[in-house]
């Protein structure tokens, strides 16, 4: 009996071994998707390239700015700065945003290369760097892109079923919706909760390979000098939560994931809450829906806000 027992405990190791073997921590199965040429990551299809940036995608932004250092690269997510275009009291309703996972490809001239093929996003657009462009700087390619091929977009076609190609689309692909909290007076410190809801549709070579749906949330300081006001990224420490209608998105986009923190967070912080999945064989394109509220409150104070989200 005793030899019996012994079997099946050392039986049960041995699996438990296989186990751990075979299922490498995600971090450690995103390292082996690209390799750094030069400057750049380099991926050698399209789909390993939307595979990384999808497994990204699911990962929070300290342990994306760690996946980064491991890349040993300068990456956009590096030089970026996140409270450009908000800096004033209105903020805008709309402006250029990537996410954290797509900044992290991206070298700091946004630049990447998938196959034999340099490609670098300007805006919403990823051209072809010819061979004799590939080490020009960013102000020297926006001098000749209106020469370039164009190869994928971060296209907006919110007014249309089908692009000037003849592809569907998704309705407010790569929009964005910014909301800003009343001011949070905390010591003397006037504060403020900005949150960018906002969609990342990746189209290559004309196919639609993604879209997600991402919550950014920045704390912002009011900084003021002798002539003139203005909001900067603020350090202090905040839990998050929110509370979404789980009923109100169309199926193809699933469940709105949570914003929930567990412990204070600091810093601009990006979280992926949908991801758009057709169905099959019928390929929807629904628009997406959110409604309800996320709250700030600054670590150890009663300093607290609570915004309304919603989309176009």
């Amino acid at each position: 009996m005793k030899k019996l027992i012994a079997f099946f405990i050392l039986t049960a190791l041995i699996a438990c071994s296989n186990e751990d073997q075979t299922a490498p921590s995600l971090e450690a199965s995103i390292k082996d998707s690209s390799v750094l040429t030069g400057k750049m990551l380099s991926f050698k299809t399209e789909e390993s390239f939307i595979k990384e940036y999808s497994d990204l995608a699911k990962l929070n932004s300290e342990e994306i700015k760690n996946w980064v250092s491991s890349k040993k690269m300068v990456s956009l997510l590096n030089t970026s700065d996140t409270s450009k275009g908000i800096e004033a009291d209105a903020v805008p309703e709309s402006r250029l945003v990537y996410s954290d996972a797509l900044e992290a490809i991206l070298n700091s001239e946004s630049k990447v290369k998938i196959g034999d093929r340099v490609l670098w996003l300007n805006e919403l657009n990823f051209y072809i760097l010819p061979a004799n462009d590939i080490d020009k700087s960013a102000d020297e390619l926006l001098s000749i892109k209106n020469n370039l091929e164009v190869f994928g977009q971060l296209l907006s076609s919110s007014q249309l079923k089908k692009s000037t190609t003849g592809r569907d689309v998704l309705p407010n692909e790569n929009r964005v919706k910014t909301f800003a909290s009343a001011e949070m007076n905390v010591s003397g410190s006037r504060l403020r909760h900005v949150v960018d809801v906002f969609n990342e549709t990746i189209v290559l070579n004309d196919k639609i390979y993604t879209s997600k749906m991402y919550i950014r949330s920045i704390l912002q300081y009011r900084s003021c000098s002798t002539f003139s006001c203005s909001w900067k990224e603020a350090s202090n420490l905040r839990m998050l939560d929110s509370d979404f209608c789980q009923s109100c998105v169309p199926g193809a986009w699933g469940v709105i994931a949570r914003v929930s923190t567990t412990s204070p967070v600091s810093g601009t912080q990006t979280y992926q809450i949908a991801n758009w999945a057709p169905y099959t064989p019928l390929a929807l394109y629904p628009n997406f829906y959110i409604l309800g509220p996320i709250t700030c409150q600054i670590y150890g104070t009663v300093g607290f806000s609570s915004m309304e989200l919603s989309w176009y």
